[in-house]
């Protein structure tokens, strides 16, 4: 490999996905279709260190979410990756406006073909108890330009695994910037999605494991989204209903003993 090829980031680059899809949740959730945009931008600092600016907006539940990451890290593309993560996330919830930050150990593990991906930390914010959180992936490059992927992350919004796969088109075709991508999750609280979408590349042409290891690292933000919709169809986010007032009755006198008040004979009432 290069010396270029070994410095935590390769050079200056970038890159923008669009996707969409279609979450469901239980009885209580209004399943619907979502939308979501997403950039980075990564640069070197030096050789063995670098940062990385995240931003992502989404629509669904016909609201707008809006987030913003941001990630300082050592890497050695050959070996690992270590480093800090923090972003923040709001949106509009059933309950009223929703705000979520975060801050996080970032890691990542190359192994062959085998790259393991993961950030855990802490989670806060207006509407839940500040908390510890992990967001961890698994990915296996069944060819250069193929990724196959699993993951787990525990939140505020209690448990979620998702499975996909990338595919980065050929260099030949012209296109060889571009990839394509599909993803599953399931979720607690009846929570469900599919989405898919498309991802541009900015940069040195090279294949998808190595713009993986050698130039972004993954775009965490973009699953909060997901979390606050598992977290809506589990009645977190949404407003209780108030209970009606229970009927009361007082005992009758003494002169009326004999008749209890109409509103002791209601059903559900407490007794005279």
């Amino acid at each position: 490999m290069t010396q270029q090829a070994l410095d935590a980031v390769s050079g200056l680059n970038g890159k923008i996905e669009g996707a969409g899809g279609y979450e469901w949740g239980d009885k209580t959730f209004r399943d619907h279709a979502f939308g979501r945009l997403a950039g980075s931008v990564a640069m070197p600092l030096g050789h063995s260190f670098g940062v990385q600016l995240d931003v992502a907006g989404e629509t669904a539940r016909g609201e707008f979410g809006g987030a913003v990451g941001g990630h300082l890290f050592w890497r050695n593309p050959s070996f690992a990756l270590l480093g800090v993560y923090a972003d923040g996330y709001t949106t509009k919830a059933p309950k009223g406006d929703f705000n979520l930050g975060r801050v996080a150990a970032e890691g990542e593990l190359y192994l062959d073909r085998v790259s393991l991906s993961a950030i855990a930390g802490v989670e806060y914010g207006n509407m839940i108890k500040t908390r510890g959180f992990i967001d961890a992936v698994a990915s296996l490059y069944a060819t250069d330009d193929l990724r196959v992927y699993a993951g787990w992350r525990n939140d505020f919004a209690g448990n979620q695994g998702r499975g996909g796969v990338e595919y980065q088109l050929p260099a030949s075709t012209g296109w060889g910037n571009v990839a394509l991508f599909a993803e599953g999750r399931v979720g607690e609280h009846g929570y469900a999605a599919g989405l898919g979408g498309v991802k541009v590349y900015f940069g040195q042409q090279k294949s998808l494991m190595r713009r993986h290891r050698e130039d972004d690292p993954d775009t965490w933000s973009t699953q909060a989204g997901g979390a606050v919709a598992q977290a809506i169809s589990g009645g977190q986010l949404v407003k209780k209903k108030k209970k009606p007032d229970e009927p009361t009755c007082t005992p009758p006198g003494d002169a009326d003993r004999g008749t209890p008040p109409p509103c002791c004979t209601d059903k559900g009432a407490r007794a005279c």
